[in-house]
């Protein structure tokens, strides 16, 4: 069994998540998307422009747009969700996934869900998701990783130290080999040791991709996020679990 005061306490040690990084403004970094100013873009890729930038609104008025224009498309209705996800309507965003998903898939609802579920901290269902979502890539890194994180989460030790074995150190795109050592290390109490693997993650793959990771890992170990009339999800996820440093 995995140490639950272990896996839920983040220790003032970790400092490499003091690195300029708060979980609100993640999309922020780096230059920002480019303007849609093409005259013919759809309301589809208008919505996920707005999407991707943090303008949830508008992403969801443009969304609207794209169900009126083609009702029934998977696409769009992932989308639809992932917008109602932000916007911290769960509920909403869950009940429509779950009627997109057909036994055999499609693998985005699957993986959309299953983030869905690791961030409510309904860790076994999560691991469904990202399951089924591996059969159809299977040794993909950063599913692997989720699997690990929500292994973790349902306290089955011995499974997620299985499937860490899978990942590799060297890989050149994904920290996932380094991140589930941390996740590894943390839930067993070596916050130290956890702090060193995610520093080297931050080395080898820079900030940026350090910081997206550290997202869905802090998501892990704080405390679950719940359905919410607010307007973004960052009303449950902006603060960093007690005893994790942010800077400006």
């Amino acid at each position: 069994m995995v140490c639950t005061s272990c896996r839920f306490s983040i220790v003032p040690a970790i400092g490499l998540l003091a690195l300029g990084f708060a979980l609100a403004p993640l999309r922020s970094q780096g230059p920002p998307p480019p303007e849609v100013t093409q005259q013919d873009a759809t309301p589809y890729q208008a919505a996920l422009h707005h999407y991707k930038s943090g303008n949830y609104e508008a992403a969801r008025t443009e969304i609207e747009a794209a169900e009126k224009a083609n009702p029934g498309d998977v696409a769009t209705e992932t989308l639809k969700a992932r917008i109602l996800i932000e916007q911290g309507d769960f509920d909403a965003g869950e009940k429509l996934l779950r009627s997109l998903l057909t036994p055999t898939g499609p693998p985005e609802v699957q993986m959309v869900l299953g983030d869905l579920l690791l961030r409510k901290h309904d860790f076994n269902g999560a691991a469904k998701q990202y399951t089924f979502c591996l059969q159809a890539k299977p040794g993909d890194p950063a599913l692997t990783l989720k699997v690990v994180y929500a292994l973790i989460g349902a306290n089955d030790l011995p499974e997620a130290e299985k499937t860490a074995s899978k990942l590799k150190p060297l890989d050149p795109d994904y920290p996932s080999y380094y991140f589930a050592r941390a996740a590894l290390a943390q839930t067993t109490g070596n916050a130290a040791e956890a702090e060193e693997d995610i520093q080297t993650a931050r080395t080898i793959y820079g900030i940026t991709v350090t910081n997206r990771y550290l997202k869905t890992y802090l998501e892990v170990f704080a405390k679950p996020a719940k359905a919410s009339t607010a307007t973004s999800s960052s009303a449950t996820t902006n603060a960093a679990p007690s005893g994790v440093k942010s800077q400006p």
